[in-house]
């Protein structure tokens, strides 16, 4: 497992090249007041890295002027669906306009690996990932908007063999691109979301629980079908029996239940959330009772109905806590807690971005300065 201390030793041993641009060449970033689309605007610089077999593995990390990529029709990355990424974010402290941080970046080097692995692909180091990740904020921090919007970090990973005959490639590229991000979504005040009942997200012993480009593009035709029912998300059921929940759009999900939090057991098909695992661990401390199982479709229903599932909501890095205000299903809207988010749902929120900015304490070591 990946220790802060040893990437704390181990960033003066990292080489990484800087081609930046000169400073009257760099782009006037964005207001708080402009609108932001999220992802949508690129800073001015990102980091590239190439997996070269025969020029010994990983190369020196270079950090260049945002830029696109020339790639051979026949480059594996167009055929074969070995393409993974993360999502993480840095934020500029609500007290000291000065002082940024990142959220648990170890974490998100965890999860890339294990991704790549899943995918057959060559693992990026998980300490070079963290100092690719804290030298490239380094550098665009003045793209980091005001708390509690944040700048979002998107690490990548793709394939550079070219041909089309099917196997795993050898040379790889790991690239991170930023882009100021507000709010994921528009209306805080909840989002509804559309039972899937059909159509699966994932499977266990699939690639669910890997962030691969495949999961998400899959879920796209129920997204299109979630919308036109006047929902802003679908919610997952498991491929095996479309019963129990899984997750919620591209999020986890959690149900509360006066003081307790129930969450859908990690089955090798949801993914590891960063978010959801700190959440849990927040919830615990924070004196609520937290209940990771299967959790069935019906009894949610039937739960929210007759008012015992008090409060719902999302959870990811892009979002942080979204609350769910309805389920909708067969033109059927089923309305959680009167439409109002729930007071367990705020709180958490409000103590996540705490820690995140700054603005609170945090006894866990999750919050990496980046200096």
């Amino acid at each position: 497992m990946i220790n802060k201390r040893n990437i704390e030793n181990k960033k003066s041993e990292f080489k990484i090249n800087k081609l930046l641009l000169p400073k009257h060449m760099r782009k006037t970033p964005p207001m708080p007041s402009d609108p932001i689309p999220f992802g949508a605007i690129d800073t001015d610089h990102m980091l590239i890295c190439d997996y070269i077999p025969h020029k010994n593995g990983w190369q020196t990390p270079e950090i260049v002027p945002y830029k696109p990529f020339s790639l051979n029709p026949s480059a594996v990355v167009f055929h074969y669906g070995q393409t993974i990424f993360e999502g993480l974010k840095a934020y500029r402290s609500k007290d000291n306009d000065d002082e940024v941080f990142l959220f648990r970046p170890e974490k998100n080097a965890q999860r890339m690996r294990l991704s790549a692995l899943r995918l057959g692909m060559e693992p990026f180091p998980e300490d070079l990932f963290v100092a690719c990740v804290e030298e490239l904020i380094r550098i665009e921090r003045r793209w980091i908007l005001p708390s509690p919007d944040s700048l979002y970090i998107r690490p990548t990973m793709i394939p550079l063999d070219e041909g089309v005959s099917y196997r795993a490639s050898k040379a790889y590229r790991f690239y991170i691109i930023l882009s100021p991000a507000k709010c994921y979504f528009a209306n805080d005040t909840g989002i509804s979301v559309y039972i899937e009942r059909n159509l699966s997200r994932a499977a266990v012993g699939g690639s669910g629980e890997a962030k691969c480009g495949g999961n998400y593009a899959a879920a796209l035709p129920p997204m299109v079908k979630a919308k036109q029912n006047g929902a802003e998300q679908v919610l997952w059921l498991d491929s095996s029996e479309h019963k129990y929940v899984e997750e919620a759009g591209a999020m986890n999900v959690m149900f509360i239940y006066g003081n307790k939090i129930v969450t859908p057991a990690l089955s090798g098909s949801i993914l590891q959330g960063v978010t959801r695992a700190s959440i849990l661990e927040l919830a615990k401390d924070l004196g609520y009772e937290v209940e990771e199982r299967k959790v069935e479709i019906s009894e949610v229903i039937k739960d929210i109905k007759a008012k015992k599932l008090t409060e719902m909501f999302a959870c990811g890095t892009a979002a942080v806590i979204s609350p769910i205000n309805a389920l909708i299903e067969d033109g059927e809207k089923i309305t959680i807690n009167n439409g109002k988010i729930g007071e367990i749902t705020i709180k958490l929120k409000e103590n996540l971005l705490g820690i995140q900015t700054g603005s609170l304490k945090d006894p866990y070591g999750w919050r990496v300065p980046v200096i």
